[in-house]
């Protein structure tokens, strides 16, 4: 009987990979990382984004449901932390505080008004505070064209109603 010389040669313990054909899979593994590294960055980013967006929605619909029922605004609350009286507004559990980001709430008295509009008694906002440049730009992107908006240094914030 004829013996095969694929046994012969794994008894010998002769077969396995050259260090070329290691070197060529580990550069062809590289490149895929490469391209694909890009993507699942820009990925994340526009979920994060969506997420603010949302979350953004979520509050200016329970602020106005406030004023609404209260004939007026939530008072201005600190970085992070949701108004007084605007926790029955929103979904049980909501948080102003999310992955490398926070939201407040903007209520600024004007007793003289803007300078070209000194009818303007109020000026209210949602700013979200991160210390990200590219989500605080690329929020300014999704909401910035629909709305008065300015960003100063880690708060970007968008004026809802004056």
């Amino acid at each position: 009987m004829k013996r095969s010389p694929w046994l012969d040669q794994a008894r010998r313990g002769t077969g396995g990979f050259t260090l070329i054909e290691l070197l060529t899979v580990a550069v062809v593994m590289g490149t895929l990382v490469r391209i694909s590294l890009p993507n699942v960055h820009d990925a994340l980013l526009g979920a994060r984004v969506a997420e603010v967006v949302a979350e953004f929605e979520t509050i200016r619909v329970a602020v106005l449901s406030y004023q609404a029922e209260h004939l007026q605004w939530p008072d201005d609350a600190y970085v992070g932390q949701v108004p007084s009286g605007l926790a029955e507004f929103l979904p049980d559990n909501f948080d102003f505080t999310g992955e490398r980001y926070r939201l407040d709430w903007e209520n600024w008295v004007l007793p003289s008004g803007l300078p070209k509009h000194p009818e303007t008694g109020e000026l209210l906002g949602i700013s979200v505070v991160t210390e990200e440049a590219e989500l605080g730009h690329a929020v300014l992107d999704v909401l910035g064209s629909t709305m008065a908006h300015y960003a100063l240094g880690t708060s970007y914030t968008f004026v809802i109603e004056r």
